[in-house]
């Protein structure tokens, strides 16, 4: 039985020697590790504000058919409504707009 490993960099020290042991192999491509090396340093970091306008992007068309079916929905009720409802937000921004000043009498 082997014992445990007492930190991590033990673990990797053994990790690379045998890595270092294994002998190297004649068939890999040339240059393959400066190929390698490049691309990994051309690799750029992932920026979070990108995915979140992507993400923004794409909700743009299925909020806009909702949008627009809400709308649609909206007309079909008809014009008599349309009456009453005019009159009731006529008389709830009255009051809405008298309501300080009522109470700026009651002040004074």
């Amino acid at each position: 039985m082997t014992k445990p490993m007492k930190n991590r960099n033990d673990m990797f020290e053994r990790l690379i020697r045998a890595a270092r042991r294994i002998p190297e192999d004649p068939s890999s491509p040339y240059a393959f590790e400066k190929r390698i090396m490049a691309q990994i340093q051309s690799i750029r970091p992932v920026d979070a504000g990108t995915f979140w306008a992507l993400g923004l992007w794409k909700a743009t068309v299925p909020c806009l058919a909702l949008m627009l079916c809400t709308t649609f929905w909206a007309s079909l009720n008809g014009n008599a409504d349309m009456v009453t409802s005019e009159e009731l937000l006529a008389s709830e921004l009255q009051w809405t707009m008298a309501q300080p000043l009522q109470s700026l009498e009651e002040t004074w």
